[in-house]
Parts: C-alpha cells; structure tokens; sequence
C-alpha cells in the first residue's frame, strides 16, 4: 500500500464509522502526499521505464510503457467517475465546473488511450484500480462542503502524480506512440492541477 494511504486510511475509516466530522484531520494523518509510491497502488517508475535498446527504442513496448498506459486508462476511468460525483454532490460552482471538465477532458483521453492500446495488443482495464475505486467511495461519504475539500484535495494530489509520471514516459518510454501520447497529456494534465488547486484554495 502506498505510504499516502498507509498515513491516511486510519483516519478516514475512523471519520467514516463514526460519522466525526474530520475536516483537517486526514491532511495531518496524510502528511507530505509527495512522497508516495505511486498512484493508488499502481507500481512505481523505477521498477518498469528500464530495458530499452537504442536499436528498437521507438518501435518496441517496454514494460512500463505497457503499464503507464494501462494506469493511464484505469486514471481517466477514475476521473470520469470522480467527476460525475463532484457534479452530483459539489456544493461550489468550482467544483463543479471542475469535475464537470474532468469528465470532457478525460472521455476524450481515454477513447484515444483505448484506441492505442488495442492497436498495440495492450490489455484495455474495464474500470479505475480496486485502490481508486476505494478512494471513489471515502470522498463520496462526505457531503457538503467537507465533500468540496476532500475531492478538490484529491484531485490536487492525483494530477501532481500523473504529471511525474506522463513525464517519466515521455523521457524514458521506448515506444513512440505510447510517449507521444504521454507528451500530449501533460498540458492538459497541468490545466486540470491549477483548476484543482484554484477549486481548493476558494474552500478555504
């Protein structure tokens, strides 16, 4: 389990079954959320960008080029469902704007990941990881403007970790297609953080 949601989870379950209201307390419990192993269980860089040969650096499909673009798949999932919810239960035009640009955004990403992946014979992941799916049901128990806070946190958190590593593929993937498309989520990637943390900051 990641050292993020090693810190974290004590506390969210404690605030779930007992119904406490626990705004602040998870940032505490969290710490620094830089420092994590991955994305919601998703495997580290370092263990899976190395292997390319310089002769076939363009035309094969390393390891971690195969696993970020599955994470990338299983990410747009995640933000698609994130995003509905912020829709349903955001209490703040910002929020909800942003979840609703989420959706837009990351539909049209993860039809383009989807179409490249069954082109170079990648498995297709039907839906986010069991630790984001996981992560879906904690925010959506909260409501008002604790649920804001925590989506808008979350969704500051999750876009900083997509960045690092759209760009390890970009500098360390083998296959062309696979860092191209990792080159052309940055920008949009980096769009999505500062609605994030804009949402965030106007919570207070």
């Amino acid at each position: 389990m990641p050292g993020y949601l090693r810190r974290v989870l004590p506390a969210l379950v404690a605030c779930l079954a007992l119904g406490l209201i626990c705004t602040g307390s998870l940032a505490l419990a969290g710490g620094n959320h830089g420092d994590r192993d991955g994305r919601w269980g998703h495997h580290s860089h370092s263990r899976w960008h190395r292997g390319c040969d310089n002769g076939d650096h363009h035309a094969r499909v390393s390891a971690w080029d195969e696993q970020w673009l599955m994470m990338s798949i299983q990410g747009d999932r995640f933000e698609i469902q994130g995003g509905q919810l912020a829709q349903q239960k955001g209490t703040t035009e910002k929020v909800r704007a942003l979840g609703a640009r989420l959706v837009k955004d990351h539909s049209e990403s993860l039809a383009t990941a989807i179409a490249l992946a069954e082109k170079l014979g990648i498995e297709v992941p039907d839906s986010p990881s069991p630790s984001q799916q996981w992560e879906l049901r904690a925010v959506a128990q909260f409501t008002g403007r604790q649920f804001d806070r925590w989506y808008a946190d979350l969704e500051v958190q999750d876009h900083m970790q997509d960045i690092t590593e759209a760009q390890d593929e970009v500098n360390d993937g083998c296959n062309h297609k696979i860092r191209h498309e990792a080159k052309d989520e940055i920008p949009v990637l980096q769009e999505h953080l500062r609605l994030a943390q804009d949402a965030l900051a106007s919570l207070g």
